[in-house]
């Protein structure tokens, strides 16, 4: 979760939240299954 995440990296959950929306743009994918799946097949995972 994004919480989990924020925990983790020591930042805010609304942090973590655009931290993904940014990805998931960057990315151009829809969701975040489709971000972790095309961070992998982009090795950047």
């Amino acid at each position: 979760s994004s919480k989990q995440i924020a925990d983790i990296l020591y930042i805010s959950n609304h942090t973590a939240i655009s931290h993904r929306k940014n990805l998931i743009e960057k990315f151009q994918v829809k969701n975040t299954a489709h971000l972790v799946k095309r961070a992998f097949e982009s090795m950047h995972l």
